[in-house]
């Protein structure tokens, strides 16, 4: 059938109708085929345009207004039931990923942003799952999924604050996008802009932190499951969200006010070993209680150094966490030393500064000891070895540039 037949055969319907046939028709002409021509895909993005997303008039061809809100409303439905129904992984990406792969549309992003925000409503792991895909494809720190994951979290975790449970769940349900949709998260929040670092919502950090604290693998998902792509599409590597996360877990203490958090912190501790050295001291478990900023940060500390050792391989090259990505701590806590070094500050007795070191210590020692970092870790241990002195750290610098 031609594409004009094809057209012909889905004027027939009316909107919401002509959506869903449209999707059926792309389906034909994309899926199942070794590699689809730049004919085949150029007919099926016709069909798409026009049909799915209103953005040509039928009858003259020119642009159209696009969707009105009911409109949007009833097209996420349709494209809902066709993910739900769809059993082969790889034609449902390819579908998606033709969709919304190209992203140019704002139009398209806002359709996208709501469709993935009902997803979350209604805990729809096959939606759930395409949108990881998407978010990997498109690159966890591109404008377009840190524009979508804003808006989750703007509905979720801002405006919504009492669906925690279900929130929780989604790290078994859809693992695969909770983790690239951490990555994205930790690109938005004490991500040194402008010398201004944004602390997430707390609602956005508890979640988060039981997500990671209680699900050790859940960092490495989007690696650990590849996406099923069409042939011919070229898989953009999973980044895992460990590098960030460590971000987090070591800067908190210098942006958090303690004092003002009123609450006395009493968590028992355990004792880890680094090789030939005295013990250090990290959290072991938290009571079911209401955790303050500060606690949570210890507690996804903790859940981020099992991470790490859930994280490694048992063959091939490290894929946890770039070298370059730590390195970049290093300006950021200079910039607070040298802020304290002009208040007249010794730098050995800040105990946040020395609270910070200590915890990029434990986790790069946790990342190397378990072969988790790629990328050139001698430069990262001469960035780290810049820092200002810490004890810890400069045992494991030291360990570390010996072994090399």
């Amino acid at each position: 059938m031609s594409v004009s037949d094809i057209k012909h055969a889905i004027k027939k319907y009316e909107f919401p109708a002509s959506a869903k046939e449209a999707l059926i028709r792309t389906e034909q002409i994309l899926a199942g085929r070794s590699s689809p021509s730049n004919k085949l895909m150029d007919a099926a993005m016709e069909i798409i345009s026009e049909f799915v997303f209103c953005e040509t008039d039928r009858r003259s061809g020119r642009r159209s207004s696009g969707l009105t809100p009911l409109q949007q409303l009833q097209l996420i439905d349709v494209i809902c039931d066709y993910l739900s129904t769809c059993a082969n992984e790889t034609t449902k990406n390819t579908i998606f990923l033709s969709l919304f792969g190209g992203m140019e549309s704002q139009r398209r992003l806002k359709v996208l942003s709501i469709l993935a925000s009902m997803a979350v409503s209604a805990s729809s792991t096959s939606v759930l799952l395409a949108v990881g895909v998407w978010l990997q494809q498109m690159g966890c720190s591109s404008p377009q999924s840190l524009q979508l994951v804003e808006n989750v979290i703007r509905d979720h975790f801002c405006l919504n604050t009492s669906n925690q449970m279900m929130l929780k769940a989604l790290a078994t349900t859809a693992p695969q996008f909770v983790a690239n949709f951490i990555t994205a998260v930790t690109e938005l929040y004490l991500h040194d802009v402008q010398g201004v670092n944004k602390l997430p919502p707390k609602n956005l950090l508890e979640i988060i932190t039981s997500w990671v604290y209680t699900n050790p693998s859940l960092c490495m998902s989007a690696q650990l499951n590849p996406a099923a792509l069409p042939n011919g599409a070229i898989p953009m590597a999973a980044v895992t969200p460990l590098a960030g996360l460590i971000h987090w877990c070591s800067l908190a203490p210098l942006y958090i006010d303690t004092d003002s958090e009123m609450v006395e912190v009493t968590i028992p501790f355990k004792k880890i070993k680094i090789e030939g050295q005295k013990e250090q001291s990290v959290v072991k478990n938290f009571v079911n209680k209401s955790l303050t900023e500060s606690e949570l940060y210890i507690k996804l500390h903790l859940g981020v150094l099992h991470s790490l050792r859930a994280g490694r391989r048992t063959h091939g090259p490290p894929t946890a966490v770039n070298a370059q990505h730590l390195a970049g701590l290093t300006p950021l806590v200079q910039g607070y030393a040298h802020q304290l070094l002009k208040r007249g500050v010794k730098l050995h007795t800040d105990d946040k500064l020395q609270d910070c070191l200590d915890r990029i210590g434990q986790a790069v020692q946790v990342a190397l000891a378990n072969g988790c970092v790629y990328g050139n870790i001698s430069n990262l241990l001469t960035s780290l070895d810049t820092l200002p002195e810490n004890r810890l750290l400069r045992i494991i610098i030291k360990t570390h540039q010996q072994a090399i």
